[in-house]
């Protein structure tokens, strides 16, 4: 059993509250070129329609908040898998005995955030929610199907201390555990011992409506969307940013995050500049939110989450992104001519009042290259080719010598 060997001491007692990704559940817009279909078809050309369609047992299996888990389920189905929920409910139903074939497939997202609850602003161990993380954690020790984790976070979001510490060490034992390991970002691959996939724009999964951008006006629009957390140090942002320029801000937020943004900003007196929509946006209100912005604030800290969700909401439709030179934006910023980035938040006022004065020359429309690297058929491709590599993984492994 080589996912037990060298655990012993590392096995911590481990469901959070909802993972917390960047943006809300993602808009029901798309720039007018577009390659998903209206319906995400139900068996891939590959597989016979008399074979069985092997099973992805998926876990969490729902996410109200964001789309990314909906989307990952539709592409699943577009390459030939049934999904099915991976919970105590859905084993008890039957679903037991998919761990024990072969074919099928445990595709784990933010597994990491289990043992942990998060109470007035921070994220603490939980027993409960540890004992549920032991139980998947046993679930990939018994089971023959292949599990795969994808890694979204080097730390679970607003940790401190040792609650930090112990959740990058959850991380790490989730990846030995684990068959095989995706990232969303592709320098990080070696560290990870992972395979990069790209994470799928928003707009560009299967029902988006396409939507007509607006005209640019005089001056360009600024806008931080999604939940409004610590770690995107916008309290950071705000001390340093320019009194003359309009920035929106809008997402769910604590209470006592909420007060100390309040703060900054009655301190700075930039009530005429700075909107704070402190409340969830629905569907349709991102992506209006998204439509009506000519720039998205990145402000994220590197060291918490590998990429962010409010840049494939963004991308493609969004004429500019300013984002901290995290790994994964230094890449996109040598692929996308509209990403500019700052190693340190003290840069961000000349970056703003820069973009400023050539407004709106500096506008870029990246919507084609964007499909071209994360759109809908793009990622059909490359996670069909890397469902086959874990099925051919599976066929050397455990096929017998004739």
């Amino acid at each position: 059993m080589g996912k037990i060997a060298g655990l012993s001491g590392y096995f911590p007692t481990c469901i959070p509250a909802s993972p917390d990704v960047s943006a809300p559940s993602p808009p029901t817009g798309a720039v007018p070129m577009t390659q998903a279909s209206e319906e995400v078809p139900r068996t891939a050309d590959a597989r016979t329609a008399d074979k069985p369609r092997p099973t992805v047992m998926m876990c969490p299996f729902t996410n109200p908040t964001n789309r990314y888990i909906q989307i990952q389920k539709d592409l699943y189905r577009s390459i030939g898998y049934d999904v099915v929920p991976l919970s105590i409910k859905g084993l008890l139903n039957g679903g037991f005995f998919q761990l024990f074939k072969p074919e099928n497939i445990l595709a784990f997202h933010w597994l990491e955030y289990r043992p942990f609850k998060r109470d007035k602003g921070t994220a603490r161990l939980n027993l409960t929610g540890s004992l549920l993380f032991a139980f998947y954690c046993s679930l990939m020790l018994i089971g023959r199907a292949k599990a795969v984790y994808f890694i979204h976070d080097h730390a679970v979001h607003d940790t401190i201390g040792f609650n930090r510490r112990l959740s990058v060490r959850i991380i790490a034992l989730v990846r030995r555990l684990a068959d095989f390991r995706v990232v969303h970002a592709p320098d990080f691959q070696a560290q990870y011992n992972a395979q990069y996939l790209p994470h799928p724009l928003y707009w560009d999964a299967p029902g988006q409506a396409p939507i007509t951008p607006r005209k640019y006006g005089a001056t360009p629009q600024y806008s931080l969307l999604g939940v409004i957390r610590p770690y995107k140090q916008i309290d950071a942002l705000l001390d340093v940013w320019p009194d003359e320029c309009k920035l929106r801000i809008a997402g769910h937020g604590t209470e006592a995050y909420l007060a100390t943004l309040n703060a900054i900003i009655d301190r700075r007196s930039l009530r005429n500049v700075v909107q704070l929509d402190a409340r969830f946006l629905t569907d349709a209100e991102f992506a209006q939110s998204i439509t009506d912005s000519d720039v998205l604030i990145l402000p994220h800290a590197a060291d918490s989450m590998l990429v962010s969700g409010a840049f494939f909401e963004a991308i493609g439709r969004v004429p500019l992104l300013i984002s901290r030179a995290t790994p994964f934006m230094v890449w996109a910023a040598r692929k996308f001519d509209n990403v500019i980035l700052f190693n340190d938040i003290s840069e961000l006022p000349a970056i703003v009042q820069s973009v400023n004065a050539s407004w709106p020359a500096i506008a870029r429309n990246a919507g084609n290259l964007a499909i071209d690297e994360f759109g809908w058929n793009a990622c059909r491709r490359r996670y069909e080719q890397f469902f086959e590599a874990v099925e051919g993984h599976r066929n050397a492994v455990e096929k017998p010598v004739v």
